[in-house]
């Protein structure tokens, strides 16, 4: 993240900063520790701007845009805590924001911010953040195979096993897809994107066939698009991330079960489509 403009509460981001190959912010000195090497901020943001910062031990509440965004607010820490930072955002910074990503919890105890200064960000979603720098475990790749972007079998699987993706087969920031085959139908598959070139992988469209769950097909994927994440070497960040849902509990075990670290519980707001 490079920073540019004005002043936070301990935070005083700098300027004019370029990209470094390094596990810090290109411009590392636009964050204090431990926040110019968070996961998180790397894997997701980790070639935005920096225009405002509110800093306290412990949580950052920062204005930013880039790595494919427009304006936002996002929050990491403590929620009672960056729920004081948010008080403390300008009215003219809050009616930049496009989108607020905080700890959850934060607006219940930020009501009157979020029905005052942010009452144009109407869409919220609660969704969790999970990271691994190690090969997962408990789940052997063997068989998995790459396959190309733009594949139309893996829009004929996700259309059965998975309507609801996120993500658009088409989406220019994917790089990769990993499927496994039983005889010569594709039963399971994820997808991997770079929010921007040079950042970690980030995993999206884990699914596998309804007729075929329950036999561990979706940790095998998992495990060779891990394993071939971490064979990089991105400019800023390292590891393989990928989020979902706060109610999907099913996936939540899935993942924690082979490893991936459930780092961060997070809400959004929005301006609704």
């Amino acid at each position: 993240m490079t920073a540019r403009g004005g002043t936070g509460s301990a935070c005083t981001p700098g300027a004019g900063a370029e990209p470094v190959a390094s596990d810090g912010f290109p411009g590392a000195i636009a964050l204090p520790r431990p926040w110019d090497v968070e996961p998180y901020l790397l894997s997701n943001h980790g070639y935005s701007q920096v225009h405002r910062s509110w800093e306290v031990p412990g949580s950052l509440l920062v204005l930013t845009s880039g790595t494919g965004r427009s304006t936002g607010l996002l929050g990491l820490g403590d929620a009672a805590t960056v729920a004081t930072l948010l008080a403390q955002v300008a009215a003219e910074d809050a009616a930049q924001a496009r989108w607020v990503t905080l700890p959850r919890g934060t607006t219940a105890l930020a009501a009157d911010v979020v029905t005052g200064t942010l009452a144009h960000l109407q869409g919220h979603g609660e969704w969790d953040w999970m990271w691994t720098g190690s090969p997962l475990r408990d789940a052997d790749p063997m068989g998995v195979e790459r396959l190309a972007v733009g594949d139309p079998e893996i829009d004929e699987l996700l259309a059965v096993a998975h309507p609801a993706a996120d993500t658009d087969t088409a989406d220019p920031r994917l790089f990769g897809w990993w499927g496994l085959r039983e005889g010569s139908a594709l039963v399971a598959v994820v997808g991997a994107l770079r929010f921007a070139p040079g950042l970690a992988p980030y995993l999206v469209s884990v699914a596998t066939h309804p007729e075929h769950r329950g036999r561990g097909l979706a940790g095998r994927v998992l495990a060779a698009a891990v394993l071939d994440g971490l064979a990089e070497t991105p400019r800023v960040g390292r590891g393989v991330s990928l989020s979902l849902y706060a109610s999907n509990d099913r996936a939540r075990r899935v993942y924690l079960r082979h490893g991936f670290e459930l780092r961060h519980e997070l809400e959004s707001l929005r301006q609704e489509r």
